[in-house]
C-alpha cells in the first residue's frame, strides 16, 4: 500500500472534502499563520473607515489559450523623481533593503476573508501597460467561494512602515482552472490598484517583467512576507534552485507545480519567484507538511503565458 505525505489544508470549502479524499491536501498561505498582521497594519487598514472597501473588488475570469512561444517582458524602473541608487543584494533570510531598486517592488497585501477575517498575502508589481498591476496566488484573492475583501497592497513594507504608501485593490482577475476547481497549476492571480497620493504604483516602485516556458532547474530568488519569522513583518528572501516537477500535481489537468528549495511558510504566498534576477517566473502558492523547506509554484508555461498576456 502506498502513503501520499500528509498535510493540512488551512482554508477550505466544505465542496472540497470528497476531493480531499482523493487528493492530498496543501498548506496555503491563508491559514492561521498568514493571518497574523500587526496592530499598525489593524489600525491603518481594517479598523479605519472605509465602507467602500467592505464589498469585494470586481472579479474577472480571464479566458486562456496556451501560448506556445516563450514571453520575455523585461521590467520597468520607476519615474526618475523616485529613483534612488541600488544598494547591496538580498541575503538569504531578510532583505536588507527593501527601499532598493527593483527590491520595492514586492510588498504585502492585506485583506478581510468575510467568512475567517483579516489574511495577509505577498504580490509584486508588474510591467503592464496600465502601470498598475500587482501578481500574486490565486488563494490571495479567492478559495472556496470566497473573495478577499478591503485588499491593499503595501510596497517595501517594514515593521509598521510604509515608504510608498498603500495601493487599494479595485479589480482582481484569477484563472478559471483555480476558480472553478481550486487547480494548483493555475493558482496564479492579479490585482488591478488604484493610484495613492503619489500616482501609478510602477511609476512609483517600477515594475519587474515576467518570463514564460523557463528551465524547470533554473536558479530562483524567492521573496516575501512569511508569518512565521518576525510575525510577518519583513520581507524575506531565499536564492534557490527549481527542482522538476511536483509529481502529485501531474493528475490535474495543466503543467505540473514546480519546487524549489525554501524555508519561507504562510504569509509569503504570491511571493514573486524571480528568474535571471529580474523576470518573474513563478509565485509561491503551497508547501507540504513534513517538508518545511521547499516551496511549489505553478509553473509558467502556455496557459499563465495566455493570462499574463492580457493584463492592462
Amino acid at each position: 500500500m502506498c502513503f501520499l505525505p500528509r498535510m493540512t489544508i488551512w482554508r477550505i470549502s466544505p465542496a472540497k472534502a470528497l476531493h480531499l479524499a482523493l487528493f492530498p491536501p496543501m498548506n496555503r498561505a491563508t491559514g492561521k499563520l498568514a493571518r497574523f498582521i500587526s496592530p499598525a497594519l489593524v489600525a491603518s487598514f481594517l479598523l479605519a473607515p472605509a465602507a467602500a472597501q467592505a464589498a469585494p473588488p470586481f472579479l474577472h475570469e480571464l479566458k486562456v489559450s496556451p501560448l506556445s512561444k516563450p514571453l520575455r517582458v523585461p521590467g520597468r524602473p520607476p519615474a526618475s523623481r523616485f529613483r534612488e541608487a541600488p544598494s547591496a543584494g538580498i541575503s538569504s533570510v531578510r532583505v536588507p533593503d527593501v527601499l532598493a531598486e527593483g527590491t520595492r517592488t514586492n510588498g504585502k497585501i492585506v485583506a478581510t476573508d468575510p467568512r475567517s477575517g483579516p489574511y495577509t498575502c505577498s504580490g509584486t508589481a508588474l510591467n503592464t501597460p496600465s502601470r498598475s498591476i500587482v501578481l500574486t496566488a490565486g488563494h490571495c484573492v479567492t478559495e472556496g467561494g470566497s473573495i478577499g475583501t478591503r485588499m491593499s497592497f503595501v510596497p517595501a513594507y517594514d515593521h509598521g512602515s510604509r515608504p510608498f504608501g498603500a495601493f487599494k485593490v479595485e479589480a482582481v482577475y484569477v484563472m478559471g482552472p483555480w476558480r472553478r476547481k481550486g487547480n494548483p497549476d493555475f493558482d496564479v492571480a492579479a490585482l488591478q490598484v488604484r493610484p495613492n497620493r503619489l500616482g501609478k504604483l510602477t511609476d512609483v516602485v517600477g515594475a519587474r517583467g515576467y518570463a514564460t516556458l523557463q528551465s524547470r532547474l533554473a536558479a530562483f530568488q524567492i521573496f516575501g512576507y512569511p508569518a512565521a519569522r518576525a510575525g510577518g513583518e519583513e520581507l524575506r528572501g531565499c536564492r534557490a534552485h527549481g527542482l522538476g516537477s511536483d509529481s502529485l500535481t501531474a493528475r490535474y489537468a495543466g503543467p505540473p507545480t514546480m519546487p524549489a528549495s525554501c524555508d519561507m511558510a504562510a504569509g509569503a504566498s504570491g511571493g514573486a519567484w524571480l528568474f535571471d534576477g529580474q523576470y518573474v517566473s513563478g509565485v509561491t502558492s503551497y508547501s507540504y507538511q513534513g517538508r518545511s523547506t521547499q516551496l511549489f509554484s505553478p509553473y509558467f508555461g502556455p496557459e499563465v503565458g495566455s493570462f499574463l498576456s492580457q493584463l492592462r
